[in-house]
C-alpha cells in the first residue's frame, strides 16, 4: 500500500527544512525551497530547502568542528557503524517505500535488495574502521621510516538519483569509517530516503556533525561544496559532462577527486556461449531500474551466426517484463526518474530501426515518466544512439564476424565501466580480461559484485574507487615520518673558518 511521504519522514522535515546541519533540520538562509515530485503518476511529495553557497559553508563548518574528535577513536567508528546497519534493516520498509515514490524503483527491490545492500555497506566498513593502519620501512643507518593513514577531514560528497539510498550509503560508509565528516548533496531528483538515513544515523548514536546534507541543485549548492576551501576532497556520481565540471574546480583548488559517470557497457555473446543464460543476463542488465543503471551492458555483441536467434531469444523473455506501478509487487520495471529523462530517451531513439518487446504487461500509471521498453536490431554506429549513455530501458543489437571485431567494437566507446562476456571457452575469457578497456569484466555472469569488489571506471567512466577496501584507502591521506636513533651527520663537509 502506498503511504503519505508525512507518515515516513521526521516531521522536522516538514517544520523546520530538509537541510540536515550539525544534528539539526533547518531550512535555507533565504528560505528557498523546490518541490519534490513523484515519477510514478507526478504526484507532489514534499518540499525541500534549496540550498545555496552560504548553506553548503554552514554545512561544511559543522562538519570541520567535529572532525578532529571524530577522527580520533577508531573502535568507537566501529561500533556506530554496525548500529547504523541495525537501524536500516530495522527501518527497511519505511526506506524502501520512500525509495519507490521518490525515485521509481519497484518495492520488491527497495525493501528488499537495496535496503540489505545499503546495511551491509556500513557492516562492511565497520569491520574496516580499526583496521586501516600504517607501515613501517627500515632504512638501515639506525633510521625506520614510519607511515601512517590520516583522515583527510571534510569530505564533499554529490550523489546520484538513480538508486538514492545505495549511492548515499557508498559515499557515507567508507568516508565516515576512515574517520573523515562529510557534507553530502543528494540528487535534486531523489533526495529524500537520504533525508531519513540522517534521522536514523542520529538514532544509532552518531555524533552531531559527522553527516551533514544538503538538499538543492548542483550550481548552487553542489558547486560551492566543490570549491569551498574546507573541503578536502570530493567523491561524486553522476554525468560525464558535470563530472569534468567537478574535477576541473577540485583541480583548481588542487583537491582529489573520486568520480562514477556511468558507462556505455558492451554485453558480447560469442557462438560458444550459453544462450538462454546470456538473453536472460542481457534483458536483465538492460532493463533493471528501467535502464538506469551506469554498469547497464545495454550494448549487445552477437556473433552473426545467432543474430536472429538471440534477438528472438531476448525478446521472448522482454515480452514477459511486467512495466507499471512500482508499488505492485509483481512489476519488474518502474518509470525513468524525470519529464526530462523520458524527453531524451525519445529523442535518442527516434530514428531506429526497433520493435518494442514489452508491451504485453505494459500498464503505465497516468502522469507517470514510463517508456516502453525497447530492442534496437539496427542502428548507425556513428549515431548520437550508439555513442550516448542513454540510461533508458533500451537494448541495442549488433553483430560481429570475428574475436578481433567483437573486442574493437566493445571498445569503441568513450567510457570503460563495466562488461559482461559470454563463452565456454577459457581461452577467450583469458583474453577477454586483457582486452577489455573496462574497470568491471564479467565473464559468464553480470552485475555480480559484493562490499569487497572495488567499482572504478577506466577512460571517461571516472576517477578512482568505490566499494572495497580500495575504496577506503582513497579517504586517508599518508603521512611518512622518518626517525633516526643514531646521530645524523650532514653530507656537506664542515671546514674551520679561516681567520
Amino acid at each position: 500500500m502506498r503511504q503519505n511521504i508525512r507518515d515516513l519522514l521526521p516531521v522536522e522535515c516538514f517544520r523546520r527544512g530538509t537541510l540536515w546541519i550539525g544534528g539539526q533540520w533547518c531550512c535555507a538562509t533565504d528560505g528557498g525551497a523546490f518541490a519534490v515530485t513523484s515519477p510514478i503518476d507526478g504526484q507532489h511529495l514534499m518540499v525541500a530547502s534549496r540550498a545555496q553557497a552560504v548553506d553548503a559553508d554552514r554545512a561544511v563548518r559543522a562538519a570541520d568542528a567535529v572532525a578532529a574528535s571524530w577522527a580520533s577513536d577508531s573502535g568507537k567508528r566501529t561500533g556506530l557503524l554496525l548500529r547504523i546497519a541495525q537501524e536500516i534493516r530495522k527501518h527497511a520498509q519505511e526506506l524502501g517505500t520512500i525509495e519507490t515514490l521518490d525515485s521509481g524503483r519497484p518495492i520488491s527491490e527497495t525493501t528488499t535488495d537495496s535496503v540489505q545492500h545499503a546495511a551491509e555497506l556500513f557492516g562492511y566498513y565497520a569491520g574496516l574502521a580499526d583496521k586501516l593502519h600504517g607501515s613501517t620501512v627500515p632504512m638501515g643507518n639506525d633510521a625506520t621510516a614510519l607511515v601512517e593513514r590520516e583522515p583527510f577531514g571534510v569530505i564533499g560528497a554529490i550523489s546520484a538519483w538513480n538508486y538514492p539510498l545505495l549511492n548515499a550509503a557508498t559515499k557515507i560508509a567508507p568516508i565516515i569509517a576512515c574517520g573523515n565528516t562529510i557534507v553530502l548533496k543528494p540528487a535534486e531528483q531523489s533526495p529524500l530516503v537520504t533525508l531519513l538515513l540522517g534521522a536514523l544515523m542520529q538514532q544509532a548514536g552518531l555524533p552531531d556533525g559527522v553527516v551533514n546534507i544538503i538538499t538543492g541543485f548542483g550550481a548552487e549548492a553542489g558547486a560551492p561544496l566543490v570549491t569551498h576551501p574546507m573541503v578536502s576532497k570530493i567523491s561524486f556520481t553522476g554525468s560525464m559532462l558535470t563530472g569534468r565540471r567537478v574535477a576541473a574546480a577540485a583541480g583548481e583548488a588542487l583537491k582529489g577527486v573520486i568520480l562514477e559517470l556511468g558507462g556505455k557497457s558492451p554485453l558480447i555473446v560469442f557462438d560458444d556461449a550459453d544462450l538462454p543464460r546470456a538473453a536472460s543476463a542481457a534483458v536483465f542488465s538492460t532493463f533493471k531500474n528501467a535502464g538506469q543503471t551506469c554498469t547497464s551492458c545495454a550494448r549487445v555483441l552477437v556473433a552473426r551466426p545467432l543474430m536472429d536467434q538471440f534477438a528472438r531469444l531476448c525478446g521472448s523473455i522482454a515480452a514477459e517484463l511486467r512495466i507499471g506501478d512500482p508499488f505492485d509487487p509483481e512489476t519488474q520495471v518502474g518509470p525513468l526518474i524525470s519529464a526530462e529523462q523520458l524527453t531524451r530517451v525519445r529523442r535518442l531513439t527516434a530514428d531506429v530501426d526497433a520493435w518494442h518487446a514489452c508491451q504485453k504487461h505494459y500498464r503505465p500509471v497516468e502522469g507517470g515518466h514510463f517508456f516502453p521498453p525497447m530492442i534496437v536490431t539496427k542502428h548507425a554506429l556513428d549515431s548520437d544512439f550508439a555513442r550516448q549513455e542513454i540510461f533508458g530501458p533500451v537494448m541495442a543489437l549488433r553483430p560481429f564476424d570475428t574475436d578481433e571485431e567483437a573486442w574493437q567494437l566493445a571498445n569503441d566507446t568513450e567510457y570503460g565501466l563495466a562488461a559482461s562476456v559470454w563463452t565456454s571457452s577459457l581461452r577467450r575469457a583469458e583474453r577477454a580480461r586483457r582486452s577489455l578497456v573496462s574497470g568491471i569484466v564479467w565473464i559468464n555472469c553480470a552485475h555480480t559484485l559484493s562490499n569487497g569488489t572495488p567499482i572504478g571506471g577506466h577512460k571517461a567512466s571516472g576517477l578512482g574507487i568505490e566499494h572495497g577496501v580500495e575504496a577506503a584507502e582513497q579517504y586517508m591521506k599518508v603521512k611518512t615520518s622518518v626517525i633516526m636513533s643514531g646521530g645524523w651527520h650532514s653530507p656537506f663537509s664542515t671546514r674551520s673558518a679561516s681567520p
